[in-house]
Parts: C-alpha cells; structure tokens; sequence
C-alpha cells in the first residue's frame, strides 16, 4: 500500500479497535524489534485492516512493486496526481523514510520478507491539533495468488497496528474517533485506490507506465531496467 497503506505509513490510522496478534506469527518481528514491538500489536491503541482482490499482477509481480517502493510511488503519483507531495527515500542503512506534509513522518523498516509475506516496523510522529505525537506501528502484508481464465490475480491484505506513546493518547482516540472517521477513510481510500491503480496500469499498458515513469527522471536507469525485465513483454 502500497500500498498499504505502507500503505502505508501512520497513514492508515483508523478506528477498528481491538488486537488481532494470535491472527499472524510475529515472532521474528519480537526476535529483531524487542518487547516495544510487542506491545504494538498486543496492546495496540488503534488497529485497521485493508483489503485488495483481484489485482490483476502475478505474486511475483506484486512482490516487486513491494521491493521497489520508490519506483512503485512514482507509479502511483502519476495514478494520483494528489499524491505528488508524499514522499518516499530510501536510507543507506535499508530503511525507508517517509513524509506526509499533512504531518506524518516516519522510518519504516522491512523485518521480514517471505512468499506471501511483508512484515514492516514504523517509528514516526504525527501531529494532531498542532501537537506532534510519538508512535509505533506494524504492518502485516499478507498475499496470494489465484489462477484465472485470463491470468493470474492477487489478492492482498494488510493490517496495521499503531501504538501511541504520549500520555494524550486516551483523549486523542476519544476526539480522533469524534472528529475524524471519514477523513481518515478517505485517505485510506485514496491510497488503496492508487494501489489498485499502478497494478491495473502495469497490467493493461505495461509500455505506457515505463515511458512515464522515465519521463519523470525520479527513476534511476537501472531500476528501470528491472521495471522492464519485469513487466515488458519478451
């Protein structure tokens, strides 16, 4: 989310409460993160699930868009050309930065990456009523592919689980919950349909999406390279 919502990203803060920890292993995430990582997804403030079917990309395909978020949001900023402020850089180290100018900021961190699988930590700020708020969060990406009459789709699922650590946490649910529901979904609408966008737009004009993304001069040659390695016709 891209999707997801990395897709996101503290970006998919939204209001299904409750945790979902027993629903996926995440002992590879406690493994490498430690007992703060834990307590995200066991005692989450807020947790969302997101859901995509019938992206009409092969799992091999999706997993590249996956491990290529940079060249993926590019993609999807030209979907969404109201995504043209979001940001994504790739650090050194293997983490991603992250920056939403509406006041999200963040490093995300790929933990794990098996078929089928993404697992990604984030620790970031928001602000909230011109109060920058700490937290965590955890994004479970889980994914597969189905045979179909006109080729293989995926279906994908993501769910994210935020942690806030600040002491306003209590009211900030309280009014987030009052105040914000259908401006969060929107949000969350609009990056899960550019998601479904960048898998429509390299499945019916694979050519096309490589001449844009070049056009752009955002993607560096050898990234290109592997696009076309991947999506353009033998």
């Amino acid at each position: 989310m891209i999707f997801q919502r990395i897709t996101a990203f503290f970006l998919a803060l939204a209001l299904m409460a409750g945790p979902l920890f027993a629903a996926t292993d995440f002992s590879d995430l406690i493994e490498k993160k430690g007992p703060r990582a834990k307590e995200v997804v066991t005692r989450p403030t807020v947790t969302r699930i997101s859901t995509l079917q019938g992206l009409p990309v092969s799992a091999v395909q999706y997993e590249f868009l996956l491990d290529h978020p940079r060249l993926a949001m590019v993609l999807a900023r030209i979907c969404d050309p109201s995504l043209d402020l979001y940001r994504i850089e790739p650090r050194p180290e293997g983490s991603i930065h992250v920056h939403d100018p509406a006041g999200l900021e963040g490093d995300v961190d790929l933990v794990s990456a098996v078929q089928g699988r993404r697992l990604y930590f984030v620790s970031g700020h928001f602000t909230f009523l011109k109060m920058k708020v700490n937290g965590h969060m955890v994004v479970a990406n889980e994914y597969a592919e189905h045979p179909g009459k006109t080729g293989h789709t995926v279906d994908a699922t993501s769910t994210s689980y935020i942690k806030l650590n600040s002491a306003f946490v209590g009211i900030f649910a309280k009014m987030m919950a009052f105040l914000f529901p259908k401006k969060v979904d929107e949000r969350i609408g609009r990056f899960t349909n550019a998601v479904r966008s960048v898998a429509f737009a390299v499945h019916e004009d694979p050519e096309g999406a490589y001449k844009r993304l070049a056009s752009t001069g955002e993607v560096s040659p050898g990234e290109l390279k592997d696009f076309g390695a991947m999506f353009l016709k033998k």
